[in-house]
């Protein structure tokens, strides 16, 4: 690519990135400001010593908003790798997480003087990371749906995303940005048939999510639509994919040495209450919403149905049909696992969804603007929640 056509392909891009950083930055901002005021409402006394304390993992107030709940076992793997528990069956453990993102903030930081490698700066080069990877994710995002629809769809499509109730996420101690924008730019590098880089994204989100595996579904759509479904057509590209399951039993592997059992991090997880096996756990799944300290549930109940009808929706009605797989594969793993605990965070990432929605609703602007009018308000809330050491997602 010569100069000319290089500086015509940033400006092209100019207006794309404006609207991005504006969205980003107005919607952390809000955030800030509910942060601020948040300390005016009652904090949750089940945790009474960290408000005591005044913070859960750092004494810096402009890191520690982000971090709460699964931000300490993240934070556990950067400091101390992986432990076994007594019981992985029984016992709350790191093993439970997937190791890309607390491994890339070690990478980042293991060569620091001994001084600075402390709690408070792992968790600001993972918030860094974070929010990084929110930015280039929206602009994959924006890429993607201009790609499969069109100029305004893929306008508006940042703005839904930016609102779901639980977008907050995004900007925390979490690996959520960073799942989302290894998973956005996989399919980005399939449309373009880029396979190389598609199966190295894929990787990556295997590595970082449980469910990043499920982006092979649609890989495999989208492969061999490019070959009209002629089987004599299939080169040595996919071989790039066979990436995908190699990581993932590196990482089993490794928990292997660890603990003794190749299949650590599947009795690690139903310790916490998450089993594709165990269908008891299936008689738990609407307990939550008859609980009165467990409002946050009924959101996350109207986000898996949300998310079950548009992936059917866009499955049957759509031409994207990969996009629609992958949506309707992802949620029923996640109705699955036997609980709502966290719908709303787990469905957030499953983009193909909201860019669905987006382009629904791009012809009803009032309607799409009062859904996120909603969203935002309910963000705020569970935001405050979240803060004050409430259980949100």
């Amino acid at each position: 690519m010569d100069k000319t056509a290089k500086k015509r392909y940033f400006f092209s891009d100019r207006t794309l990135w404006f609207q991005i950083l504006e969205l980003f930055l107005g919607s952390r901002l809000i955030l800030l400001m509910t942060a601020w005021f948040s300390e005016y409402y009652q904090g949750n006394v089940i945790y009474q010593r960290y408000l005591d304390q005044g913070y859960f993992l750092s004494p810096k107030w402009l890191i520690d908003i982000w971090c709460r709940w699964d931000s300490e076992w993240q934070l556990s793997i950067v400091k101390w790798g992986y432990v076994a528990p007594e019981n992985l069956g029984s016992g709350y453990s790191n093993i439970a997480f997937f190791p890309l993102y607390p491994y890339l903030i070690r990478l980042l930081t293991f060569w620091l003087p001994k001084r600075l490698q402390t709690e408070s700066v792992y968790l600001l080069v993972g918030l860094i990371i974070s929010n990084i990877c929110l930015l280039l994710a929206m602009y994959g995002l924006c890429k993607l749906t201009g790609h499969l629809f069109s100029k305004e769809t893929a306008t508006i499509t940042p703005l839904l995303v930016f609102c779901l109730p639980c977008a907050f996420y995004f900007s925390a101690f979490y690996g959520e940005s960073l799942f989302l924008l290894l998973i956005v730019y996989t399919l980005l590098s399939a449309e373009k048939q880029k396979w190389q880089w598609s199966a190295f994204c894929a990787a990556g989100a295997a590595l970082c999510r449980p469910h990043g595996v499920l982006v092979l579904f649609p890989i495999i759509y989208l492969y061999m639509s490019a070959r009209k479904w002629d089987f004599r057509k299939i080169g040595t590209e996919w071989l790039w994919y066979l990436l995908v399951p190699a990581g993932i039993f590196a990482f089993f592997f490794g928990l292997y040495r660890l603990t003794g059992d190749f299949f650590a991090f599947f009795k690690a997880q139903s310790a916490w209450g998450r089993s594709l096996t165990d269908t008891s756990a299936l008689k738990l799944y609407f307990e939550p919403l008859f609980t009165r300290h467990n409002r946050p549930t009924t959101i996350d109940l109207i986000m898996i149905v949300t998310s079950l009808i548009l992936s059917i929706w866009m499955l049957i009605s759509c031409r994207h049909k990969a996009y629609g797989i992958y949506a309707l594969v992802c949620t029923l793993v996640l109705i699955g696992t036997g609980n709502l605990y966290s719908m709303m965070r787990y469905t957030a990432v499953i983009f193909p969804i909201w860019i669905f929605a987006a382009d629904l609703l791009k012809g009803r602007k009032k309607v799409f603007y009062f859904i996120c009018a909603l969203f935002s308000a309910l963000q705020v809330l569970l935001f405050c929640g979240w803060i004050n050491y409430y259980w949100i997602a």
